[in-house]
């Protein structure tokens, strides 16, 4: 039987006509959305301005210069994975989690409330690195007992973040870097 560091690893995470990275870094511009509050379909309030700089997204590759894709370490857990970024200058370390819209982003880890999830083949079967023989897969993301990722806008911002849906969501290509990955704090972990 494998170990949960036997099957995590560290790979590129990336979309096939569009960089995928945190927001900020791929406009390098304040990421501000304006949020007006409303209930039952009633404006309540003032509008808010939000710094969505942390949230992940995607753009054009026309669009995005000297652009490097996104390294994450996978940390596996029985048949899920935690996604640590690890090529980001300030969000390195930082869990892809959801936030309480359901959008993913750069997030501190926090044991209890940080979003796990599995790898899909392209036909929906959960798969751990067990499974991929290959460097190069092809797979989807779904966030522990909820949502497929995919593409989503937002009010009152003209980016395209990543979010659960209802929908299969969007394939992503891994390209593994090293397989029997540890925990930077722990190289030694079996």
């Amino acid at each position: 039987m494998t170990t949960n560091r036997q099957k995590s690893f560290i790979a590129t995470l990336e979309l096939d006509h569009d960089h995928l990275d945190i927001l900020g870094a791929l406009y390098e511009t304040p990421i501000l959305r304006t949020d007006a509050s409303f209930s039952g379909g009633f404006y309540t309030g003032a509008s808010i301005e939000r710094d969505d700089a942390h949230l992940l997204g995607r753009r054009p590759h026309g669009e995005v210069r000297n652009a490097s894709p996104l390294t994450v370490y996978f940390r596996c857990t029985d048949d899920y994975y935690h996604l640590y970024i690890r090529s980001h200058a300030t969000h390195t370390g930082h869990c892809i989690s959801k936030d309480a819209a359901g959008v993913l982003g750069a997030f501190l880890p926090d044991s209890g409330d940080t979003t796990s999830f599995n790898l899909l083949t392209l036909d929906n079967r959960t798969i751990t690195l067990e499974n991929m023989g290959r460097n190069i897969q092809r797979v989807r993301l779904k966030a522990r007992n909820a949502d497929h990722i995919g593409a989503v806008r937002r009010r009152g911002a003209p980016y395209s973040y990543l979010a659960g849906t209802d929908n299969d969501g969007i394939p992503f290509t891994l390209r593994i870097i090293e397989r029997n990955a540890s925990f930077l704090s722990d190289p030694d972990e079996v």
